[in-house]
């Protein structure tokens, strides 16, 4: 048996056990009505803050933890910030996921987003990940005096069944995304300068889209196509679980597929998708930024045996999705600016991750495409006007 009919004939088998596997799941986010996970809201004024609420030290973000007995990880939250006056305000969620910046947004009364919650709160895999807590961790970077009150309602973790017939789109839109260090949440690296913090594309994404969207980031360092193959992927199995009709999926493996020959990656590529297309879900595929190393775009992730880039356009055109080519857009950028410039985007001494202003430079670069191609993901952009 070749390769790919191996590959054909476990994918069909995975989609048949995963249809019998989440015929008890929902693909949406209601709010539970009884037993443990009953709706619970919690509202918190500067009094209870000052007390729910603390700071390590001096120039590090003001951290809430906030438990809500019977919701257990991977749930969603609603939040919701009043503001006594309307000011600056950054502030962020888990292991220093982007949520909400004025300077993104402009100064508002009022703010809301949903935040996806797992353990750990950073990557999925990585041994050295922010393990964070079971609940929800909220970083406000002006502290919270300014706040006049935080209102946190629980999304269920226990859905109702899911069926067919009630395989519709889910009440809030929910993003997943898969890629690698680039792309990820990475730790909190509070104690470093903003230009010395890795940080991913994902990580600072939610700060540009509205609060009828949640970011479902499962990127991991180090991580390429073989962590998301169908047939064992380590990555692949816990979004499978949670995939449901209408979400969006954001592809970018590429980086650490070096010694990946070119037609098992396509079989992997391939497979994912079709996979994600079987359960009524939306996958675009987007190339990998480019390494700040002073070369051709030909040469951008060309390796002897992958030419990344190719494979990914050939891909999209074979399956008729979207293709985002970051890596084309990132190029340009990078040629513009001159690589020295650049490398102010990037960690220091490294030419493949971005720090904070980078992960913002490839997140807005995204979103531009995703209004030029008129993908789904342009609606739930709050930021369009700026591109």
């Amino acid at each position: 048996m070749t390769q790919s009919v191996l590959y054909t004939a476990l994918y069909s088998l995975l989609t048949i056990l995963m249809v019998s596997v989440t015929s008890a799941c929902s693909y949406s986010l209601p709010v539970a009505q009884s037993g443990n996970n009953a709706k619970q809201t919690v509202a918190l004024g500067p009094d209870e803050l000052a007390t729910q609420c603390s700071q390590d030290s001096e120039g590090i973000p003001v951290r809430c933890d906030i438990e809500i007995k019977g919701v257990n990880p991977p749930a969603f939250y609603q939040v919701s910030i009043q503001l006594a006056t309307p000011g600056p305000f950054r502030v962020y969620a888990e292991s220093r996921r982007l949520m909400a910046d004025s300077e993104i947004s402009g100064a508002a009364n009022t703010m809301s987003f949903i935040v996806n919650t797992r353990q750990p709160d950073g990557q999925p895999i990585q041994p050295d990940a922010y393990l964070g807590t079971s609940g929800l961790t909220l970083w406000f970077a002006a502290g919270f005096d300014s706040i006049k009150q935080l209102i946190v309602t629980p999304v269920a973790s226990s859905p109702p069944q899911f069926t067919a017939a009630n395989n519709s789109a889910p009440n809030y839109k929910r993003l997943f995304i898969l890629g690698d260090s680039t792309v990820c949440d990475q730790n909190p690296q509070w104690h470093k300068p903003v230009g010395e913090r890795y940080s991913g594309w994902g990580q600072v994404l939610p700060a540009y889209l509205n609060n009828d969207i949640a970011v479902v980031n499962y990127a991991d360092s180090g991580e390429g196509s073989e962590a998301f193959n169908v047939i064992d992927g380590e990555l692949f199995a816990p979004v499978a679980a949670q995939l449901r009709r209408g979400d969006i999926v954001l592809i970018q493996l590429g980086h650490n597929d070096k010694t990946t020959p070119q037609g098992l990656y396509i079989e992997r590529i391939s497979a994912l998708v079709e996979y994600i297309k079987q359960q009524g879900a939306s996958p675009v595929l987007i190339s990998p930024m480019v390494r700040n190393v002073n070369v051709a775009l030909s040469k951008q992730h060309l390796w002897p045996q992958l030419d990344v880039r190719a494979a990914l356009l050939a891909i999209s055109q074979q399956q008729g999705i979207p293709f985002i080519d970051l890596m084309a857009y990132s190029h340009d950028w990078v040629t513009t600016l001159g690589q020295d410039a650049a490398q102010a985007y990037f960690v220091r001494n490294d030419r493949t991750h971005s720090n904070e202003a980078g992960a913002h430079v490839f997140a807005q670069m995204l979103l531009h495409t995703a209004i030029q191609q008129q993908l789904p993901l342009a609606h739930y952009s709050k930021t369009a006007h700026q591109y």
